[in-house]
């Protein structure tokens, strides 16, 4: 993302205002996490909170969680420049909650803390457990390196430096260093406190900037339409569905690929999944899901209203000069409105506040879940020993700054480069390789280790496989090597392709390996869980 000079300009006239609400936020957040850490050393505290969190509370937490800074700017940057497939996707983004909805009790029943716990209720040993840490880490490490380098940028962006390059380094490097702390010293129930108050925050600041671009429209919805398509990049075409990817078949499997990757992807995240273990029983966590819902589609219905806003009061060549993908739209038009208005700093400062609040809680829901899957699955192997839980703990700390640093310097070096297309993978990974693994552990009796090991390797590798040799990578303007071209892939979203090799893999694997009477019996207990749920203790 780059921007103008006259948009530097415009942020430079509010003086300090967004400097101080910044610093104020941090302050803020620091204290919170400080406030509702873990109250004692155990797995149980650190991971879901041994007192549950009621399902309202938790449901907010849950929309925080899947509300990240790259939906958030995805969507409103999708819809700027494209019209159809920006409401497409945000259309997808709710119906991804529905995924989960349909899975949220067995697999709270099922599961513990992690995606490790998870895979191991029905596959015990070392194998599933390292597979899932390696499907948590290919999902969680390149979620967190992108929403660093988006929302550091868009931080920078609208406190208006000079050089702006160096100032997303260092808000970067600034959100990364509070989401280590955060990750490592709070856990569940501190990042669930603060993933409320950010879910409240980002309605409140998107309520806001939508009301002022109702009100530049006198409040006539027509206008605001009509204006949004002159100013798209494409006016005859913005609300058809050939305005993005392109028209013929190509276009219309790349938009196909691209919602059913989000709906799927976006549904089995390891952080929801530890989301939903924080719920004390699956009714409440089937609850949580339902209520997120509303918080989830009022968010997707105002980031649709504000890319219609964007093109409608910026235009989309002002946006597509800062950023080709769009990701420059709401930056520039709370820059844009707040300039118009009487209150522009504190309209600056409450959207510097939403973006950073938005940032830190995800990357830190990534990274706790990144580190608890080291910790518990790898480290401790499952084993909830109370003699384990100290140093389980610590490994967990480590684990999170080592995750974190590796995290905040991959971001740090990225910065100024086309990194989107790592959310693709992350979304991707999860819809090819835990999804597959996860429909068939909960209700497919002749699923076998094999098969599970096979949905959870082969998924990823068709991911990464047809990513890198997809337009992301090479082979167009827009990709992150633009000058050379060894892409034989032709969609950018892969799932259409990888989603299929997750399932037929695990299926193929296990027909082709022999179960065990122990394998029948694993899954009548697995199943005998999900049906009624734990017996006997908290998790």
């Amino acid at each position: 993302m780059t921007d103008g000079s006259g948009h530097v300009l415009a942020a430079q006239s509010f003086g300090a205002i967004p400097l101080v609400a910044f610093l104020v936020v941090v302050c803020f957040v620091v204290l919170m996490y400080l406030m509702y850490g873990a109250d004692s050393d155990g797995p149980a505290d650190v991971y879901v909170t041994r007192e549950s969190v009621r399902p309202v509370s938790n449901a907010l937490a849950l929309a925080g969680d899947h509300i990240s800074v790259v939906t958030l700017m995805t969507t409103t940057g999708t819809v700027t420049l494209a019209g159809y497939d920006g409401m497409a996707l945000a259309i997808s983004t709710v119906g991804s909650l529905g995924v989960l909805l349909l899975l949220s009790q067995p697999l709270h029943n099922v599961g513990r803390f992690t995606l490790g716990d998870t895979l191991g209720a029905r596959f015990p040993g070392k194998a599933a457990r390292s597979a899932g840490t390696v499907a948590t880490l290919c999902f969680c490490l390149p979620l967190t390196v992108v929403q660093l380098v988006i929302a550091g940028t868009a931080v920078s962006f609208l406190m208006g430096p000079s050089e702006t390059g160096p100032a997303a380094q260092v808000c970067t490097a600034l959100i990364g260093v509070i989401m280590i702390c955060a990750a490592s010293l709070s856990g569940m129930r501190g990042n669930s406190v603060l993933q409320t108050v950010k879910t409240v925050v980002l309605l409140v600041a998107m309520a806001v900037l939508a009301v002022l671009v109702m009100d530049a429209f006198g409040w006539n919805v027509n206008k605001l339409l009509d204006t949004a398509a002159h100013n798209s990049p494409d006016p005859s075409h913005y609300y058809d569905p050939s305005a993005a990817r392109g028209n013929g078949s190509t276009g219309a499997l790349s938009r196909f690929s691209m919602l059913i990757t989000t709906v799927l992807g976006a549904a089995v995240g390891p952080h929801l999944l530890m989301r939903l273990n924080a719920a004390d029983r699956g009714e409440s966590a089937r609850r949580t899901v339902t209520y997120a819902m509303g918080p989830v589609a009022v968010f997707c219905g105002l980031a649709v209203l504000l890319g219609f806003g964007a093109t409608a009061v910026v235009g989309s060549d002002t946006i597509r000069a800062a950023d080709p993908e769009g990701l420059a739209a709401l930056p520039l038009l709370a820059l844009q409105l707040a300039a118009d208005g009487s209150a522009g700093g504190m309209i600056i400062a409450l959207t510097v506040s939403m973006f950073f609040l938005t940032s830190l809680t995800v990357v830190a829901a990534l990274t706790l879940s990144s580190a608890a899957s080291l910790a518990h699955d790898v480290y401790a192997g499952g084993v909830g020993r109370d003699r384990r839980a100290i140093s389980e703990m610590r490994a967990l700390r480590w684990s999170a700054v080592a995750v974190g640093t590796l995290a905040v310097l991959l971001a740090v070096a990225l910065q100024g480069q086309e990194v989107t297309f790592l959310a693709q993978f992350a979304l991707t990974t999860a819809a090819a390789a835990i999804l597959p693994t996860l429909v068939f552990e909960l209700f497919w009796s002749g699923y076998t280790r094999a098969g599970m090991l096979w949905s959870i390797y082969a998924g990823l590798g068709a991911s990464l496989l047809l990513q890198a040799f997809g337009p992301a990578v090479s082979g167009s303007p827009d990709s992150v090597l633009p000058g050379v071209d060894f892409a034989w892939f032709p969609l950018e979203a892969t799932g259409l392709v990888s989603v299929p090799v997750g399932f037929l893999a695990g299926w193929v694997a296990s027909r082709m390996t022999a179960r065990r009477p122990a394998d029948r019996a694993a899954y009548e207990e697995m199943e005998r869980r999900a049906l009624t749920g734990r017996v006997g203790g908290l998790h």
